[in-house]
């Protein structure tokens, strides 16, 4: 074969000035500067420039040469074919590489969620699996889904943790999109590790792109928040009273009841509350009404779950909400039959601009909880408790004969502690 020191803008004009005249043929360079394996495919009408494979059975073709190409960009394509020829290497040693670049962004994620469900899910709960799942449907399968593996580079995820914010705030404009962004570079770097660990890839991007720094929601109201907040409440359950169940113009009765319920628990709003089931409220009207979560954030084990304790006038406005055809199970139901009210945002946002307070997601009313709970005499064990910081740790008979009654004490004192601070009961 003809061999070259090294492949030049005068080899590529020789070349053109001597085509093929019927089968190509090649130029290889070999020298001391010389790119092992790099070399032009000389054709009847075109000069490309490659590497051959399969003992010289196949070709991959980089780019077709133009007769005039400068230095600079020959150089460029050399660098080119070294990387095609250092990823056949690569493929001939790990076969599962060869497999891993034909395969797509959607095609992983279906077989890593495969390998997911029959080994892991038994250790997270439904919810989760849901949250991955629409972090996948709603961003990344959409940005990336149909891309190769190996077109995912680090530029391309820095484009991901970009555009996500902006994508979440055409839904909700009040929003950073900061964390939905963390919490789907977090699924994208999980999804592309156990394709490392499969063989599909030799490096994963997403370990190379930082999340966004965002500040813990550790915000807390301040009283005269607390009472704005309420005269606003109170002026919203009175026109959603007036209003259809459709309307659109106020939140909802039933999403203003929710919201008090979580004011009063400072429970997390979705998980143990709004995602529940009508028959998850036990003894409504007996000693100990409560809520039996079965599954809690961060719990795992055979301790799973937690008891919320509910005041009386929390039991008495989830009995309150209307349940309509298809949604007679569901503990608080959205609009849609069958289907719970997914969130509180929205709402909570509706009464926080109205009352004038800023930069305090629903979560507040948590912290609010934690903080108040000193001031309306609850010792701080119950506290623990109240907001589910403890799984359960003896069983349910036990636990209840003994704590049942203080806990659901304690539950009641902070409820009448928060209205009286929201402006609903008059101060003692």
């Amino acid at each position: 074969m003809p061999r070259v020191p090294r492949i030049t803008p005068e080899v590529v004009r020789k070349a053109y000035g001597d085509l093929a005249k019927e089968s190509p043929y090649f130029l290889y360079e070999e020298g001391r500067d010389a790119i092992r394996g790099c070399a032009l495919r000389v054709l009847r009408r075109e000069v490309q420039i490659g590497t051959r494979i399969n003992r010289g059975s196949g070709w991959i073709k980089v780019v077709v040469v133009p007769a005039d190409i400068s230095i600079e960009e020959l150089d460029a394509l050399r660098l080119e074919v070294r990387k095609e020829i250092r990823r056949v290497e690569d493929e001939e040693e790990e076969p599962t590489l060869r497999q891993g670049r034909r395969m797509t962004v959607r095609e992983l994620r279906a077989a890593f969620r495969k390998e997911y469900l029959s080994t892991r899910s038994a250790k997270r709960s439904p919810r989760t699996l849901q949250h991955y799942d629409y972090l996948w449907e709603r961003h990344l399968l959409t940005l990336i889904g149909d891309l190769r593996l190996i077109e995912v580079t680090t530029e391309v995820v820095r484009a991901i943790k970009a555009e996500i914010p902006r994508r979440v705030q055409v839904d909700r404009p009040s929003a950073e999109g900061r964390h939905a962004a963390n919490h789907a570079l977090h699924q994208g770097q999980a999804v592309f590790n156990w394709a490392r660990k499969m063989g599909y890839l030799a490096r994963n991007p997403f370990n190379f792109v930082d999340t966004f720094e965002v500040e813990p929601a550790e915000r807390c109201l301040e009283d005269d928040e607390i009472a704005s907040a309420g005269a606003v409440l109170r002026d919203a359950e009175e026109l959603a009273a007036r209003s259809s169940r459709l309307s659109r113009h106020v939140p909802s009765l039933t999403a203003l009841r929710a919201l008090r319920v979580a004011i009063y628990t400072g429970c997390r709003h979705r998980e143990e509350l709004l995602w529940g089931y009508l028959h998850w409220l036990k003894d409504p009207h007996g000693s100990i009404p409560r809520i039996e979560v079965p599954r809690a954030k961060g719990q795992r084990g055979t301790n799973r779950g937690r008891f919320l304790y509910l005041g009386a006038h929390s039991v008495e406005l989830l009995l309150a909400i209307p349940r309509p055809e298809g949604s007679e199970d569901l503990l608080v139901p959205g609009r849609i039959a069958g289907r719970p009210l997914f969130r509180l945002n929205e709402t909570w946002e509706w009464i926080a601009k109205r009352a004038g307070i800023e930069g305090a997601p629903p979560k507040v009313w948590r912290h609010a909880a934690r903080t108040n709970h000193v001031r309306a005499g609850i010792a701080t064990e119950h506290s623990e408790q109240l907001l589910g910081h403890r799984g359960r740790p003896i069983t349910d008979t036990v636990y209840l004969h003994r704590h049942g009654p203080s806990l659901a004490q304690a539950a009641a004192i902070y409820e009448r502690f928060i209205r009286r601070l929201l402006g609903d009961l008059a101060a003692d």
